[in-house]
């Protein structure tokens, strides 16, 4: 199982509307853990929601996902995507460098 702190909808929402980055996962998932594992210390950057533990957020990926709950899927607001292959786990890992980018810009 993920050892991240895990965050509900509504917290997924803020960081969606600060420029951030929200993973959906769910545990079980070989991919989420694949993603977690790819994603490193750079994951804490993420906010994480359980899917199972959150019907909203499971609604959320739904609606993003043509009605299905395919995890992990990564969301910033303008984009989502399941990063379940190695090219969408780098994708994810690009996205939050740029988060960590933006935060130490602004604190410069």
């Amino acid at each position: 199982m993920l050892e991240r702190s895990q965050s509900t909808q509504q917290q997924a929402r803020e960081t969606i509307a600060n420029g951030g980055v929200v993973i959906y996962w769910r545990p079980g998932c070989p991919f989420c853990e694949r993603l977690d594992a790819h994603l490193g210390a750079l994951g804490d950057e993420a906010t994480w929601v359980n899917i199972w533990e959150d019907p909203q957020a499971e609604a959320h990926v739904q609606s993003l996902n043509d009605g299905n709950s395919t995890v992990p899927t990564v969301d910033t607001g303008d984009i989502s995507f399941v990063a379940a292959s190695d090219k969408l786990r780098e994708r994810t890992a690009k996205l939050l460098r740029n988060v960590v980018e933006g935060k130490q810009a602004q604190q410069s």
